[in-house]
């Protein structure tokens, strides 16, 4: 039996494209606000809202880091959109994972 290793395999792109129109998340925000009180009035506890700051980006960290740990040279592109313009944050230009 033979096993090919992560580095004989093709190279992967993953592109994630967030939504960060801040209308969406305030939403969510109050949504979520109205769950939590619903919630809070049966006397049960809410895992609390996702936030863009501390849980999406901390999530999107870690699904970058494992996806690059598939294979050496599989690339990733994250794309922030809002309800007018979209621009690539990951990987910046010229900076460290940039592609040209």
């Amino acid at each position: 039996i033979t096993m090919a290793s992560s580095s004989s395999s093709s190279p992967n792109l993953l592109t994630l494209i967030l939504d960060i129109t801040p209308s969406t998340w305030g939403q969510r925000k109050i949504i979520r606000s109205a769950k939590d009180k619903a919630l809070a009035a049966k006397n049960k506890s809410s895992a609390g809202p996702a936030t863009l700051m501390d849980d999406v980006l901390t999530a999107i960290l870690a699904l970058g880091v494992s996806f690059s740990c598939l294979n050496r040279d599989n690339a990733l592109v994250v794309i922030a959109a809002t309800e007018y313009e979209a621009a690539v944050i990951y990987p910046r230009k010229g900076g460290e994972g940039c592609m040209e």
